[in-house]
């Protein structure tokens, strides 16, 4: 049974392949760098088996550490990336008479057959060169790293079938999507955060001492864990504990039978009863509701009633589309990277001198991390239109006005923007105990913010380029994405920087009521253009209607192939 999955999952993976010349390539491209990256990862393994004599408790620690890490990110992977790899879905098991216990050896097994599970495989083995000057341990080192991979493996499918049920809902896969994306940006922050911590090591040594006796602790507790029990063999083998190398063998085994009986156990239930996508219900009834309230208002008559229904489309959209979730989350994630990478430069002053560069560098950081979000906060009503999708063919049935369209959008996109923006301006001055800047803040911020809107609802109607589809995952990237994304994007941040640039160098320089006088002129700067940029991106929707249209068509189209 095992050799026959491994086999379907090897014929199922080439078969995809053939299906696009694209993807092939990707894949090739993608298989190439991963093979260059094991080389040099290998060669780096290899090289520090000369520094292994004399620190082995300080090596084994690192493994243990390193590898529950990996042990832990297998099992995390279903929670963020549900669905990344179903080609053996146990679903598609339910119609023939077989038992968990039959599949599971396979399904775990059949992980190696793919760019992630080879990586990790490579790397799990490629650990005992860490002690190719002892070669006993080695060995050793390589029967941990086999049964280090199979771990990762077993938490990963325990967890991906155990969880299949609830992640199959539409909100638990638009609550992954948002996970993903924080995920994303954090991570992005990994290399600064690893430099930043080298330094302040560097500079004083004391603070390194600490930190490594927190790992070691860590890394003990690990060790009888199922994340850390196979990683710790190779650790006792160094330091010549073989007692307890056989007690983390013995547990080790232990983990792993009992990780692959509840896979039996969870497989079994799912091949009785496989799970059903459940729908979220209709939210037909909340929209209905939203335009109802916003058309009866009293000054909402004629030409507005369609300009309010956008406006309650909209705010839905923003409340429950993971599409639109996700901007505010990137969007919110801006000053507060920006900051903390601000402060972080204050760690690294080893004289007077650079520590007044230092607080220079930090204001500027904080101070562009702050603009850009305004900005982005007010970009963000770009990608509206191709988020319609083929939908958008209702305002031209229904004969909405450009101009309708674009303030209705521009609208809601303040409605939601405008209190992120008013928190970051007054949260982070408080954070870095600087309340005086509140007034440069709020002016810099308004200007870009009201400004990005205006230019924005112009290059939303001359540009559509393609987006997630409804009721995809945020993170998906589209064919022909990049190139009209980054086009839009140039094109409307050097507008806006251009056009707001004035009021941000005076704001950044006024003090005194001449801030609070900047605030002033910004809203009102900022807010003609806003009006500007409605009337002009109507007239442009008005002209360019059936071939946004099409546009929108073809996007969809070309994905649905």
């Amino acid at each position: 049974m095992v050799a026959t999955l491994l086999s379907l999952k090897l014929h199922l993976t080439v078969a995809d392949l053939k299906r696009s010349t694209t993807r092939l390539v990707l894949w090739i491209i993608m298989a190439a760098s991963i093979l260059i990256l094991l080389f040099f990862a290998l060669i780096g393994l290899a090289l520090s088996s000369l520094a292994v004599a004399g620190h082995e408790a300080n090596a084994g620690s690192i493994t243990i550490f390193v590898g529950s890490v990996l042990v832990f990110g297998w099992a995390l992977i279903p929670l963020v990336f549900f669905g990344f790899d179903q080609t053996l879905d146990p679903a598609r098991f339910a119609q023939f008479s077989l038992t968990g216990r039959q599949l599971a050896p396979g399904l775990v097994l059949a992980g190696v057959l793919g760019l992630p599970g080879l990586l990790t495989a490579v790397l799990c083995l490629g650990s005992s060169l860490c002690w190719l000057m002892t070669p006993l341990v080695a060995l050793v080192g390589l029967v941990g790293g086999a049964l280090g991979f199979l771990m990762t493996q077993v938490c990963c499918r325990v967890t991906t079938t155990a969880l299949s049920g609830t992640l199959s809902t539409r909100k638990a896969r638009d609550m992954t999507g948002l996970i993903g994306l924080v995920l994303i940006l954090v991570l992005s922050m990994s290399g600064y955060a690893i430099s930043m911590a080298v330094n302040l090591f560097m500079a004083a040594p004391a603070n390194l001492a600490d930190a490594w006796s927190v790992v070691e602790k860590i890394s003990a507790v690990l060790s009888f864990t199922p994340l850390g029990a196979p990683w710790a063999m190779v650790s006792d083998a160094g330091q010549g504990q073989w007692l307890m190398l056989l007690a983390h063998l013995v547990l080790t085994c232990a983990y792993l039978g009992l990780g692959l009986w509840l896979y039996s156990a969870i497989l079994n239930k799912a091949l009785v009863a496989p799970a059903q996508l459940r729908s979220t219900g209709s939210t037909g009834a909340l929209t209905k509701n939203l335009v109802a309230r916003l058309t009866n208002i009293r000054w909402v008559k004629g030409a507005l009633v369609p300009v309010a229904a956008i406006v309650a489309r909209c705010l839905r959209y923003w409340r429950r589309d993971p599409r639109y979730l996700g901007q505010i989350v990137s969007i919110l994630m801006l000053p507060i990277i920006f900051t903390v990478i601000g402060l972080g430069l204050q760690l690294i002053s080893p004289d007077d001198a650079t520590d007044q560069i230092m607080q220079y560098m930090t204001q500027a950081m904080i101070a562009f991390g702050l603009g850009f979000m305004a900005l982005m906060a007010g970009y963000a009503i770009s990608a509206d239109v191709a988020y319609d999708s083929t939908a958008w063919w209702i305002h031209l049935a229904t004969g909405v006005k450009g101009w309708q369209d674009r303030l209705g959008r521009l609208i809601a996109q303040a409605t939601v923007s405008t209190p992120l923006v008013l928190i970051a301006a007054f949260a982070v001055p408080l954070i870095i105990q600087d309340p005086g800047v509140i007034a440069k803040a709020l002016a810099s911020m308004a200007a870009l913010f009201l400004v990005s809107l205006g230019v924005s609802s112009v290059f939303s109607a001359l540009i559509i380029y393609p987006t997630a589809l409804p009721g995809e995952s945020p993170l998906k990237m589209r064919s022909g994405m990049m190139g009209s994304q980054m086009l839009s994007q140039f094109g409307c941040m050097g507008i806006t920087v251009v056009l707001a640039l004035p009021i941000c160098i005076w704001a950044f320089f006024a003090t005194g009521w001449l801030s609070w006088l900047a605030l002033v002129v910004a809203i009102i700067w900022g807010g003609a253009l806003a009006v500007a940029g409605v009337v002009l991106g109507g007239r442009i929707m008005d002209a360019r209607g059936p071939a946004i249209l099409a546009t929108l068509m073809k996007n969809d189209s070309r994905e649905r192939a």
